[in-house]
């Protein structure tokens, strides 16, 4: 029942106004002047309508009234006809409806009905209101929280090294673009850069197992084309079909002094020198990510060196507009970066802003600068990590075998290494062994079995060439197998791994490649001195296509 306060002077009452509405319905409070009116809402009754029957104008009283009334109060008006100047003051009150006298019930009923609907469309607009808002601020809460996963998540410590510089500037909270980068055990760098379809929470929803494929397959050790295939596989099963990321996964080689690429669907990336301002451009070669269940990836690969810079950029770069419509685009993104190769970077951030003013951004925007410098390793990390906590040392063997069809389609380095982490929980060592065990494994297949000469790797292309070699030898090679054997036992100060790899190939001349690490700048012939660094014993048994390696560690 709704509840109606009139005000109506003793000149008035003859109307018969509060019988009236309390017959067809409506609760009536009846009050003499605008002082019990005011009384009456202070003290808080309920109250749906205002009504008003008096010859008197007191509408700056009401107004008053109504400023004291929480939201909405409607209000309707008796007057007299002929009152013009009465009529207007309350139209500047915001009155809700006028009966003229003498009275017609019917409308007056219905203008009091129309009032109450009003009234009660401002309670639901306030209630859905307050309810929005407490929406909000939960979804604010959520987001806050969930960001700060995300970015967790996301974050490498080999971001902040000084050979990779980046700008990300996301349309909303969270990013559709994605840099993730990390260390591999053999101190090789890789980056990744991506960009997911659409835009905000839901364009970054699978960036998290994006992120732990990269990261984990990383620090294992993974090629990177494993990486991406892997990345490729996950998406194709997790992401609708309208769905995909653009990507461009670099692996940076210290050793080789060499850069690789798999590009895919990313605009084209700049490799700038900055000796001459010259660049390259690195077209995409492969689709996007997750739309095929698996890709054949076309890897790109060049030589490096300190003076050379990659930039890597989503297509936000290219399409960003300015106040004409007219986008970015390649030309002045390379004269950005070879006008001042050294300060490219720079110079594209600030031709970036410049050109798009204080436009509203329409898409994601990001940019990364990869300095390739291979002689100075800033990512390395010590060969040897000290144990953080006690590691029991326990007596196993275990051994694999692989025949040609199998090496010709994985590298079991990682896997077994991951294996030994397991079995003995030497997480610390990690690095260490990937290292001894890629050192021995590569030899009995480089050599052993496809009988490549080290030499070749003279020179950043002959390391490319050597690698090609070994594809092509390694697919037509028709017979042949190596054998791994691990076995581990306690000592005194800690425990020892052993490591025994040979191959069915005729042996190599290990005693050709004593070298020593430090007067080492080439291209090869550093990995059995690595190995007699690592271990407390290297033997090579026979013609070389057996040989054991004995790793101590310490508790």
């Amino acid at each position: 029942m709704a509840t109606v306060l009139l005000i109506e002077d003793e000149s008035c009452k003859q109307d018969g106004l509060a019988e009236f509405l309390a017959r067809v319905g409506y609760q009536c409070h009846s009050v003499v002047s605008i002082q019990q009116a005011a009384d009456f809402i202070r003290t808080g009754g309920c109250l749906d309508l205002l009504m008003v029957s008096t010859p008197v104008n007191v509408s700056e009283q009401l107004a008053s009234i109504l400023t004291e009334v929480a939201g909405y109060l409607p209000l309707v008006v008796v007057g007299e006809r002929g009152q013009d100047d009465f009529i207007d003051d309350y139209l500047k009150i915001g009155v809700d409806g006028f009966v003229f006298r003498p009275l017609d019930q019917r409308l007056l009923r219905m203008s009091v009905e129309s009032a109450l609907r009003m009234g009660r469309l401002d309670r639901r607009v306030r209630q859905q209101r307050r309810q929005l808002a407490d929406f909000s601020q939960q979804m604010d809460l959520e987001q806050e929280v969930a960001f700060k996963i995300y970015q967790n998540v996301l974050q490498s410590n080999y971001l902040h090294t000084g050979v990779i510089k980046s700008f990300m500037s996301p349309m909303a909270l969270f990013n559709g673009d994605l840099l993730l980068a990390e260390r591999t055990p053999d101190n090789n760098l890789y980056v990744l850069l991506g960009d997911f379809t659409g835009h905000g929470l839901s364009a970054s929803v699978a960036a998290m197992p994006v992120a732990d494929i990269f990261y984990g397959m990383a620090r294992k050790g993974f090629a990177l084309a494993d990486l991406v295939q892997e990345i490729n596989a996950r998406l194709y099963r997790v992401l609708p079909t309208n769905r995909f990321l653009a990507a461009t996964a670099v692996a940076l080689y210290p050793d080789s002094k060499s850069l690789s690429l798999i590009t895919c669907g990313l605009p084209e990336h700049f490799l700038v020198n900055d000796l001459d301002g010259s660049h390259k451009v690195i077209p995409s070669k492969n689709i996007p990510l997750g739309i095929q269940r698996t890709l054949e990836l076309e890897e790109q690969s060049f030589s490096v060196a300190r003076h050379h810079h990659l930039y890597l950029m989503t297509d936000g770069v290219f399409d960003a507009p300015n106040s004409q419509g007219e986008a970015f685009g390649t030309e002045r993104i390379t004269a950005a970066l070879c006008r001042r190769a050294a300060s490219g970077f720079d110079s594209l951030r600030a031709m970036l802003d410049e050109h798009t003013a204080d436009l509203k951004q329409q898409d994601d925007i990001s940019f990364v600068k990869l300095i390739c410098d291979v002689d100075d390793v800033p990512w390395q990390c010590a060969i040897a990590e000290r144990l953080d906590r006690p590691t029991q040392a326990l007596n196993w063997k275990t051994s694999m075998e692989l025949e040609i069809d199998a090496l010709r389609l994985l590298n079991p380095v990682p896997v077994l290494v991951d294996a030994l982490m397991e079995i003995q929980g030497l997480q610390q060592y990690r690095q260490s062994i990937f290292l001894i065990i890629s050192e021995l494994f590569a030899n009995a297949l480089d050599h052993g079995l496809l009988k490549l000469d080290s030499a070749i790797k003279t020179s950043p292309e002959g390391f490319m060439r050597f690698y090609q070699m070994k594809e092509e030898r390694l697919q037509g090679l028709q017979v042949g197998k190596i054998c791994l054997l691990f076995s581990h036992k306690p000592t005194d100060k800690g425990g020892q791994l052993t490591i025994e790899v040979s191959d069915s190939g005729d042996g190599f001349n290990w005693q050709g490649f004593q070298h020593d690490l430090r007067d080492n700048l080439g291209f090869c012939g550093r990995g059995l001195k690595l190995l007699e660094t690592l271990c407390s014993r290297v033997t090579f048994h026979g013609k070389g296509n057996r040989v054991t390696a004995v790793f101590d560690w310490l508790r």
